[in-house]
């Protein structure tokens, strides 16, 4: 899948939505048709959550993030996610996957999984097979 102007603007829309200080925007993908967005949400949980950050050994991961609510409000089969995080200014930023995050990832079985850099550009997240 390629990252164009298209699913930038999506991102940023689903960032701006969120209403926490870090703005993180997920999309979620079936065969480039979007499925599902959702953003992060500071203060809130979730089960799924909370047992993803015991076992990556970061109880304090436990703020829902962008990925997996996404991940939980699914309702079909996904190939692909994308995600980005928003600085104050509206420029993407570093939003790689945190490792609790790439345990859910694992854990749904996705096979595409992109993030913005620092720079603002995109990058694949290396998946082990």
């Amino acid at each position: 899948m390629r990252i164009d102007s298209r699913v930038e603007d999506q991102v940023r829309s689903v960032a701006l939505s969120s209403l926490s200080r870090r703005r993180v925007g997920c999309l979620l993908f079936r065969k480039n048709r979007l499925v599902v967005s959702a953003s992060n949400m500071e203060g809130k949980t979730h089960p799924f959550q909370s047992r993803l950050a015991d076992m990556a050994g970061e109880p304090y991961r436990r703020s829902l993030h962008a990925e997996i609510r996404a991940l939980l409000r699914a309702k079909e089969v996904c190939d692909t996610l994308v995600v980005g995080r928003l600085d104050k200014s509206g420029k993407f930023r570093l939003s790689k996957p945190c490792s609790v995050c790439q345990l859910a990832i694992a854990e749904y079985g996705l096979k595409n999984v992109y993030y913005s850099t620092e720079d603002g550009s995109w990058e694949a997240l290396e998946l082990p097979s």
